[in-house]
């Protein structure tokens, strides 16, 4: 018999998709190796999965437990959690960043590359051994019964004998793209400034004549690829001993630009070791591309099976996957290489009141493309029209808005309209993303933020955004010759990439059960979608679902604006006056300071 969920988590009270999704799991323990959870924003994933990590050490107290994120800030905000289950339920809990993460007390250089990257003997003697922040950590995860770690870390650290029998993957409809993980790009400059053998540079240059001439990409005979990685490891091998015995001499003699690119050639060697291990299983194929307008040539060594990085880890544990949007959940296990005969699905509907979240696809959208130039004129001329009185009402209202566009091009046109709006907009360049949202969300500048990248990661509370719009549907670059193999070889994935990437947009302003907002599509492709994939869509976005016109949906946001607002008392500027709770649905305050609840509170404040 399991224990309840209200005696394992931490907060006062549980929230029925977690009592319903804990029950089902624990009755079906034994039954199923794997568990796809899709559970909304605010349905308590992260408790749930700490329940659960509570029950399996409490009756297997000698195990390890692997929780799997895709980002680094992902593993701060796991640890706080789990630091609390563990003081109330006996366990410790480590995390393990990737080697970059750790600032070298023996190079003093900031580029966080240490000599036992490289020659592990040489950590058995560092002088720095007791204060090294890498080894410290290390020694940490070893110990811990509960291991946070990142994509990389979990693939290629050694995490000592003790394999975890229960894993759990955060933000898991990520994996879908897992082979981004192996996937090798090499520049002709990389191979021109560190391979001295030139046999290899001879190839690639026939390649580029015979082969590629005036063509953007061509896919190379896998056989020549694999001897062609085989060779390129070799020289790289040669290249990092040689830069690694002048380090462990001398560490204070190697100039920043060597220890990048010493970092390179060790991330390169990895990634191909496991290309060239199983190119026929991963289905590894080979392409020589040209980039861009420098006309530079690259290659490209692309696994579009990535069942096989998982094949042992899966073996003999059980894995749960947590997202909000997994999609087509048979879908990914099939990708993961699981039989989904052997996987329990679970789905959720929301907590949050649904009209407060509506997504509104216009009656008025067309089909939009940029696939021609006659194509991309008529889809902007059609966005010039209709954006507009969007951004207008973000103005009128005061409301605060996120554009999330599929492209800089379309970035640059919509942050136009907005400028012409006299809206203060936040936008960024390639590359640039970051500080952008950090000004909008912590800096609180600007009025509107225009991306192409921030479709998920990001969370806007509150007025920090009520308006999601999405002008055009995020379509990968089907020019691009590995999006043409992969959307081959998995007929779904097109559509679900897309599906899944307009129902994470809809959760960035949808945050917490006062919280109320919009998300409206101008792109009529999403009907298609609709039609193509049902499977793909969640049962809580599918609630949210409305058709309108422009001129409703627009009259709908201002009734929707005004209808919360008038239940939020104006917070009073004299601080005499504020109260407790004054930002809270006035029916909900009312009630609290009716209880006598919201008198001992504020005693404690």
């Amino acid at each position: 018999m399991y224990t309840s969920i209200s005696e394992l988590i931490i907060h006062p009270s549980v929230r029925p998709q977690q009592l319903r999704s804990y029950e089902l799991i624990q009755e079906n323990w034994n039954n199923f190796h794997s568990f796809f959870c899709s559970l909304p924003t605010g349905s308590g994933k992260t408790d749930l999965a700490a329940c659960l990590i509570s029950e399996y050490l409490k009756l297997n107290s000698s195990t390890k437990v692997d929780i799997i994120v895709p980002f680094r800030m992902h593993q701060d905000f796991w640890q706080n959690i789990l630091e609390l289950y563990g003081r109330k339920h006996g366990f410790n809990v480590a995390l393990l960043k990737g080697r970059g993460s750790y600032y070298c007390p023996i190079i003093k250089s900031g580029s966080n590359i240490s000599p036992c990257a490289f020659n592990p003997s040489y950590a058995r003697t560092c002088q720095a051994r007791q204060r090294c922040p890498l080894l410290m950590a290390r020694r940490r995860i070893r110990r811990a019964h509960v291991r946070i770690l990142n994509w990389w870390v979990f693939k290629y650290v050694d995490l000592g004998d003790l394999k975890a029998d229960f894993r759990v993957y955060d933000e898991a409809h990520n994996l879908l793209n897992l082979e981004s993980l192996v996937r090798v790009e090499i520049n002709k400059s990389l191979l021109q400034n560190n391979i001295v053998n030139q046999i290899l540079l001879e190839k690639l240059q026939e390649w580029e004549i015979t082969y590629l001439g005036n063509k953007y990409f061509i896919e190379i005979d896998q056989i020549e690829g694999v001897e062609f990685l085989r060779d390129l490891k070799q020289s790289l091998n040669q290249r990092e001993e040689e830069i690694a015995k002048k380090l462990n001499n001398d560490p204070s003699s190697i100039s920043h630009t060597i220890l990048r690119e010493l970092r390179r050639i060790s991330e390169l060697t990895n990634a191909i070791s496991d290309l060239v291990s199983n190119p026929k299983g991963s289905d590894t194929s080979f392409f020589l591309q040209r980039i861009g307008k420098t006309k530079q040539t690259k290659i490209v060594v692309q696994p579009f099976d990535i069942s096989y990085i998982f094949e042992k880890l899966f073996k003999g544990s059980k894995n749960l996957f947590l997202s909000a949007t997994l999609g087509d959940g048979k879908y990914l296990a099939e990708l993961l290489g699981l039989d989904p005969k052997y996987c329990l699905f679970i789905q959720e509907l929301s907590s949050f009141n649904k009209s407060q979240h509506p997504f509104y696809i216009l009656k008025e959208a067309e089909k939009l493309s940029t696939a021609t130039e006659d194509k991309k004129n008529y889809s902007y001329n059609l966005l010039s029209e209709q954006v507009p009185p969007l951004l207008n009402l973000m103005k009128d209202r005061n409301l605060r808005g996120l554009v999330l566009t599929s492209s800089f091009e379309i970035t640059n046109l919509i942050s136009k309209l907005a400028r012409d709006q006299r809206l203060q907009v936040v936008t960024h360049t390639a590359g640039k993303s970051d500080e952008a949202i950090k000004n909008f969300i912590e800096e609180k500048k600007g009025d509107v933020l225009i991306t192409p990248s921030a479709w998920e990661g990001i969370s806007l509370d509150d007025d920090l955004g009520r308006i999601c719009l999405i002008p055009k549907l995020p379509f990968p670059m089907m020019g691009d010759p590995i999006i043409k193999k992969k959307t081959k070889k998995y007929p779904n994935f097109l559509e679900n990439e897309v599906l899944i990437a307009i129902q994470q947009a809809h959760g960035r302003i949808q945050r917490n059960p006062t919280d109320w907002g919009a998300t409206i599509c101008l792109d009529g492709n999403f009907h298609w979608l609709r039609s193509k994939n049902p499977k793909s869509f969640e049962p809580w976005f599918l609630d949210r679902i409305n058709e309108e016109t422009l001129e409703k949906a627009i009259a709908n946001i201002i009734h929707l604006s005004e209808t919360q607002r008038a239940e939020i008392k104006p917070f009073p500027k004299d601080p005499d006056k504020r109260k407790l709770f004054s930002r809270m649905k006035q029916k909900d305050r009312e009630w609290l300071e009716s209880s006598g609840i919201a008198e001992l509170l504020k005693k404690k404040s």
